[in-house]
């Protein structure tokens, strides 16, 4: 884009009728500007995003955190949810065997049974870290979850166990 500002001025010589056109250096120097101030602008902005991906470098960007967000969780109410139930085989409770969704610690193994409300994409984890041995299966699952092992038995001992994914319909 070019801007070009004319400045138009009589010719002595004439009788006024023909206007000749002087080109300034003003418009030129106006567009050197803008064009040198926007790939200077693009080109930091493109930096500092690579640079906010990496996690040590975030932290001289991004001061407070609570800024960026969160994945909806509970407010997410546009998807269905289904309910499955897990049980401690052979034992009544278990408070050191946690139940993990997607990585969170959600409940404990207080009773023998726990009831869980999940979503589609919901990953189940079993940490036994904290206990000798266990066996936990899956005794309940809601009509709409299609892929969820229904009885499946899994042993934990002393470690982190994945259980199933959730896929509902």
């Amino acid at each position: 884009m070019k801007i070009v500002v004319f400045k138009a001025r009589k010719n002595s010589k004439s009788d006024g009728k023909r206007i000749h056109l002087k080109n300034k250096s003003s418009g030129r120097i106006f567009e050197k500007f803008l064009f040198f101030s926007f790939v200077f602008l693009f080109s930091a902005l493109i930096l500092i995003q690579i640079a906010i991906m990496n996690q040590s470098a975030k932290t001289f960007f991004i001061k407070d955190s609570w800024m960026e967000g969160c994945p909806l969780k509970t407010e997410e109410y546009l998807y269905s949810r289904g309910e499955i139930t897990l049980e401690l085989c052979g034992q009544e409770s278990d408070e050191a065997l946690k139940i993990l969704l997607n990585g969170d610690e959600i409940a404990v193994f207080s009773k023998s049974a726990v009831n869980l409300r999940v979503m589609d994409g919901d990953i189940i984890s079993v940490d036994g870290s904290l206990t000798k041995e266990a066996e936990v299966k899956i005794a309940f699952a809601s009509p709409n979850i299609k892929s969820c092992d229904l009885g499946k038995k899994i042993k934990i001992s002393s470690n982190l166990k994945h259980l199933t994914r959730i896929i509902i319909d």
